[in-house]
């Protein structure tokens, strides 16, 4: 369908909306309809472009004709009005995820490094040491428990000459008083 012949039907519908017939005089005007008015607008315009006069003015005057047109224009007016408390609402949101955005932005030369596109490459190298580590670990642990052992071995060990010591320096003990006893105050 022809975009003019669209734009009369809307005006159609809103005038009936409105209760004006189309053809009907208003106020002892005749022809005097938004459809005529809008034919008059869209000449002006077509005579603004051509003489390049005030061609922002009327491209916003075609722009919000556009939109008083609109049948749909006061529930698209509340949708609007319902996303700007969205947006206001998710003020706080945006800011931290532009923030995040800016980050990551300064963050991306590094993340274009050379170093960090070998990163998935470099993972088997990673992968295989982690595996000698853990190998190297059990070895060690094996060590560590041997030594424990041998200590705890040779713990008992000394404990045991260490008594053994003990009882032979008490023997010896006895047996030099037994051999050679004390003398009391030189009088003995």
């Amino acid at each position: 369908m022809d975009p003019i012949a669209v734009l009369q039907n809307r005006i159609e519908q809103l005038e009936a909306k409105l209760g004006l017939a189309a053809n009907t005089p208003i106020d002892g005007q005749q022809g005097d309809s938004a459809t005529q008015n809008l034919l008059n607008t869209a000449q002006a315009i077509s005579n603004a472009t051509a003489g390049n006069e005030k061609l922002s003015e009327a491209m916003q005057i075609a722009s919000e004709l556009n939109n008083y047109t609109d049948p749909n224009f006061v529930e698209n007016m509340q949708q609007n009005q319902m996303h700007m408390h969205e947006v206001a609402a998710a003020e706080p949101v945006i800011k931290h995820h532009c923030h995040c955005m800016q980050r990551c932005k300064q963050a991306a030369a590094v993340l274009e490094s050379e170093p960090i596109q070998h990163v998935a490459q470099m993972q088997e190298v990673v992968n295989n040491m982690q595996a000698a580590a853990a190998e190297v670990k059990a070895e060690a642990d094996e060590v560590s428990a041997g030594v424990q052992q041998l200590a705890e071995t040779c713990g008992a060990a000394a404990s045991d000459a260490s008594e053994q010591l003990a009882n032979v320096a008490q023997k010896v003990e006895q047996v030099e008083q037994k051999m050679f006893p004390r003398r009391r105050n030189g009088l003995d």
